[in-house]
């Protein structure tokens, strides 16, 4: 009997992201001397826990016999000592009768053990603010990390090159514990756990290492390594900097009039029935009306004629057309200046070509050649310091050109936006998984992403019938696409989104409670067979593109971490770049597009790019524009404006003009996307009041373990104290059994940060996280951790997490 193949089967291709420095640039940020007293001191909270527990139980039972005898003053007694027990107070034992003694007083032992461990813990906390800067010094002074800084943020960059040179005058600073060099170590932690705890998927600290399955190897295999730990490094000119040179370049009055006006495709004309006049749509539904000149201004506009040629149309002045033109752009409908399409993967290389068609007798083509050579430059610098020197030379040139500062949101972490970012092409290439280890995953993974995957099409489902009654309640079961997007909101505000959610409430509950059946301690274990009631046959081909990391087992074998399930496919966004293969990868890819209902069906929707773009000119389908430029290869593209929503057997289709469209991917908060798109696979977060348990399938943890804290938890939402907030983090360790290393979530904060909780610069930084926002944060579970990484780079542990991409057929 043949073996069945696993219905989710894993695409050719893959990538591996990893960190550009070892998880050893993090953990030896941590004082050693002060790991093993807070070991010390959570051995101590967890046994005066115990006993706390243990008294305030034998109390209990002595006031329910207490209060059949009726003995009113022991009675008080025994409501007093609980009171002060559950505080964590003393408790005299002669008070509470001879049957509470013994547990009286081993609960007094245990606090007074207690609160001998925090003071020796507290003196510990002392001495280690003397070594953190050593520690911090150890990181800033390795030249690679500065290079880093330099590029993630060059405001930090600064600070740091000054704290060097002040270390070489001042000595190593062991008694400076300002507030200011505090905030200033936190920071360097934060940028430290950045660097080895994340994949950055950008310069050498978070190389592209492409990979692929090979089914007539075995095991995982590695490409040789180099000494920089990478191969390739581009410079990238940002998509924002690009579309202000851009601007600049439309404001020039030496070109500005022989530009071409293009129309915003989420805008639509309509003539009257009077030549000389009309209406224009703006993407807000706003309705202008237009005659005369201006009526015929707008009608002539079609992506190639400047305003000079649209004037001379017109029987216009140019100045005038150009007034008038100035007005239609404040509404949103055309654009006077070049757009660069969102899709390109070089935008600068795009500009130049624009400016040497359109404004070749000027200084703009030679100009903006210049700022790419200094791109240039600044990948090929060697060090940080010559780095530092090109990067102001961009920035200068830029800001000349622009008139605009050429950093934005400076400081932030995570949003120093440069006008240059760099790319690289990581070594240990390829990766090469083996036959072996492609099956065990597609078998492991397969229980799982079945589960996911009904519970994506539930979710669709709420956003299809959501809009089948928006598109009913219009009379018409027919609607522009942007009229529908407009009502969506108003039968969202209306309930609808709630009334229509029951399945996916069912699915999830039924979900949780074999998660609580399977729940021992932290951790819940489900077979597979408890799933697959779950987890019918999905009707269609189904995509996916999880995220796995490899966790090493003592025994040596490796368990799976699941990650974040993603609806797109990594070749066709900036993730592709630097395949030794590219065409061949496409290829893969592009040979098996059923989910999305092949070829012609294909469509995503593109906005304005406000990053690397997770689609790129290479995406095998059509682009639908709203407010920004696709692609130049108009064949490609329809308008927001030309896409009509239609029910066709109650169900509602998406529409252009020559066929029906389905969405490359959905969004959880706009249902107009989600209805018309390949459903997506996705999991539910199985949470029990402030904690979220471990959830296992077999070799795959699906959910990592998770805990929600405020700052009253860590007893400091009113006073801001280091040592009590340490000591507190540790007592919540003791309680909840949190591990060393976590992830830390807030609110106000784009992604998690890295935090080890052995760390008092960790937690000093966990705490401010929390009291800048609204003074809540969820901790999750490092898995792996440090000491379970797979893989090596340098001989050394490092992060990485392997991007694959599964289908599942229909049959």
């Amino acid at each position: 009997m043949t073996e069945q193949p696993a219905p989710w089967r894993l695409y050719p291709r893959l990538l591996l992201r990893r960190a550009g420095f070892d998880i050893e640039l993090l953990t030896a940020l941590a004082d050693e001397p002060t790991r093993e007293g807070a070991e010390e001191y959570r051995t101590a909270a967890k046994q005066f826990g115990q006993c706390r527990t243990h008294l305030i139980e034998a109390i209990a039972r002595s006031v329910a016999q207490t209060d059949r005898q009726s003995d009113r003053s022991r009675l008080r007694a025994l409501s007093r000592a609980r009171s002060r027990a559950g505080r964590g107070l003393s408790v005299s034992p002669e008070q509470l009768g001879t049957d509470l003694v013994p547990v009286a007083e081993a609960y007094g032992t245990a606090q007074a053990e207690l609160e001998q461990a925090a003071r020796q813990l507290t003196g510990v906390l002392a001495q280690e603010a003397l070594r953190r800067p050593g520690r911090v010094r150890a990181l800033l002074t390795n030249d690679r990390v500065c290079d880093a800084l330099l590029q993630l943020s060059p405001s930090f960059y600064g600070e740091v090159v000054r704290w060097r040179q002040g270390w070489a005058t001042r000595g190593d600073g062991t008694n400076r514990n300002r507030a200011k060099d505090r905030a200033f170590y936190r920071r360097a932690y934060l940028y430290g756990q950045r660097l080895a705890a994340k994949n950055e998927t950008t310069s050498f600290f978070g190389p592209l290492v492409h990979g692929r399955v090979d089914h007539a190897a075995e095991g995982i295999g590695l490409g040789p390594e180099t000494g920089s730990g990478v191969h390739t490094t581009e410079a990238q000119t940002a998509f924002w900097a690009v579309c202000e040179l851009a601007r600049n370049l439309g404001a020039d009055p030496a070109v500005r009039d022989q530009l071409p006006v293009t129309w915003v495709p989420a805008c639509r004309r309509q003539a009257d029935a009077e030549a000389e006049t009309g209406t224009v749509q703006t993407s807000a539904g706003r309705r202008i009306r237009l005659s005369g000149s201006p009526w015929r201004l707008v009608r002539d506009v079609n992506d190639h004629r400047s305003v000079r040629d649209l004037a001379d149309l017109a029987g216009t002045e140019v100045t005038e057309a150009r007034a008038i033109l100035d007005r239609i752009r404040q509404v949103g409908a055309v654009r006077l200046w070049p757009e660069p399409p969102s899709t390109t993967a070089r935008p600068l290389d795009w500009l130049v070509g624009f400016a040497q068609q359109h404004a070749g007798g000027t200084e703009w083509p030679a100009r903006l050649r210049e700022l790419g050579a200094l791109a240039d430059r600044y990948a090929a610098a060697a060090g940080h310091h010559h780095r530092a020197a090109v990067l102001a030379e961009v920035e200068t040139a830029f800001s000349a050109l622009t008139a605009t500062d050429a950093r934005r949101a400076g400081g932030q972490m995570y949003a120093d936006r440069l006008v240059v970012s760099l790319d690289a092409k990581g070594d240990q290439s390829p990766v090469v998984v083996g036959g072996d280890v492609a099956r065990r995953w597609e078998e492991q993974l397969t229980p799982v992403l079945d589960v996911a995957a009904r519970y994506g099409e539930l979710q669709q489902q709420v956003a299809v019938r959501l809009c089948a009654a928006v598109l009913s309640e219009a009379g018409t079961n027919s609607l522009p696409y942007d009229e529908l997007i407009r009502r969506v909101p108003a039968a969202i505000e209306a309930g609808a989104l709630t009334t229509l959610s029951d399945p996916v409430r069912e699915f999830t509950q039924t979900y949780t409670e074999l998660v609580r059946a399977g729940l021992r301690g932290q951790e819940a274990r489900l077979s597979p067979a408890a799933l697959a009631t779950l987890a019918p046959s999905p009707g269609r081909d189904r995509f996916v593109s999880p995220d796995v990391m490899l966790e090493r087992q003592p025994d040596g074998a490796d368990l799976l971490v699941l990650g974040e399930l993603h609806p797109y496919v990594f070749a066709w966004g900036s993730q592709g770049l630097f395949c030794d293969d590219q065409e061949r990868m496409l290829a893969d890819f592009a040979a098996e597009l059923e989910p999305w209902g092949g070829p012609d069906q294909l469509a995503t929707v593109i906005r304005r790019r406000r990053h690397k773009g997770l689609v790129a000119d290479w995406f095998p389908g059509r682009f639908v524009e709203v407010t920004s430029v696709a692609t130049d290869d108009r064949k490609r593209t329809v308008a927001l404006a030309d896409l009509t929503a239609v029910l066709v057997d109650g169900v509602p289709r998406l529409r252009a003009p020559d066929g029906e469209l389905t969405l490359y991917a959905g969004e959880d908060d706009h249902v107009h996307l989600r209805a018309f798109a390949a459903p997506g696979v996705a999991l539910p977060l199985i949470r029990f009041g402030d904690f979220a348990p471990r959830v296992r399938v077999g070799e795959v943890i699906v959910q990592r373990a998770r805990w929600w804290f405020s700052a009253a938890d860590l007893g400091v939402a009113e006073v801001r104290d280091a040592a009590t907030a340490f000591l507190a983090v540790q007592s919540l360790r003791a309680r909840h059994g949190l591990p060393r290393f976590c992830f830390a979530s807030a609110a106000h904060e784009p992604k998690p940060v890295g935090v080890d909780l052995d760390n008092p610069l960790a937690v000093d930084a966990l705490l401010a996280l929390i009291l800048a926002g609204d003074g809540k944060v969820s901790l999750a579970e490092m898995r792996p951790a440090p000491d379970a990484l797979w893989l090596r780079h340098g001989d050394k542990p490092v992060t990485a997490e392997f991007r694959i991409a599964m289908r599942r057929a229909s049959s």
